[in-house]
């Protein structure tokens, strides 16, 4: 049985890179998933711990003082992850890292021969690029573009609508219509509503609110997002 990698990436920032992982820690908590936090800008593992425990979380930095990523450090990712015992692992690149992989498909290791490497050490990976709405839309669909151009069919990268980051209905149904137009096969994720159960789960993911203290409506958001993730992953 082949070991499952999952990065989570987008080379633009604040697109809900880390929203995301969070909601992915919560429905992983049950089993025994790992999580390996490689965005050096924001560190969000004390949140991933509070959710699945310390020893499922593993923070690396392969990002160095001039923006570069080590390129064996990040190679080493895979073979460590083919020694361990746990099966699934979830990856939260930042905007460095997740830019530096473009160079790293680009100039170091052409997405065909990355899948034969980890054919040989039983490993499959799979890449969901966030894309977000209003000013990051541009940029977070040229990099989506971008990364499936350089991986081809060699590696399966999946288009994740963050939702909260479109604003309005009409906002978030007009992103749907210039994705399908753009020829993007998306999954949608994070649509909450406007209102205090929305500031209800960002409370609970800043660590200022505990799920008990939520009210119905806040409970009833965080399972639908939670359940929304759920089907990203299938």
């Amino acid at each position: 049985m082949k070991k499952q990698v999952v990065f989570i990436a987008q080379s633009k920032g604040g697109v809900g890179k880390s929203f995301i992982t969070w909601f992915i820690a919560r429905n992983k908590k049950e089993s025994k998933a790992a999580f390996i936090d490689l965005d050096k800008s924001t560190r969000t593992s004390d949140r991933l711990k509070k959710i699945v425990g310390e020893k499922r979380v593993i923070e690396l930095s392969i990002i160095d003082g001039n923006q570069k990523m080590d390129r064996e450090a990040f190679l080493n990712i895979f073979e460590e992850i083919s020694n361990a015992k746990t099966d699934e692992w979830f990856v939260d690149l930042g905007a460095p890292e997740s830019d530096e992989l473009r160079s790293f498909f680009t100039n170091d290791v052409p997405a065909d021969e990355l899948k034969e490497i980890l054919e040989e050490i039983g490993i499959d990976l799979k890449i969901l690029v966030v894309l977000a709405g209003e000013d990051a839309f541009n940029a977070s669909v040229n990099y989506y573009k971008e990364i499936t151009r350089l991986t081809g069919d060699n590696i399966n990268v999946i288009a994740v609508k963050n939702e909260g980051t479109f604003g309005s209905l009409e906002s978030q149904e007009h992103g749907d219509t210039l994705l399908s137009e753009l020829g993007i096969n998306f999954v949608k994720v994070g649509k909450m509503p406007v209102g205090n159960s929305a500031n209800e789960i960002i409370a609970l993911m800043s660590g200022t609110m505990s799920e008990d203290k939520l009210t119905l409506a806040g409970k009833r958001s965080l399972r639908k997002v939670t359940d929304e993730v759920s089907e990203v992953l299938l």
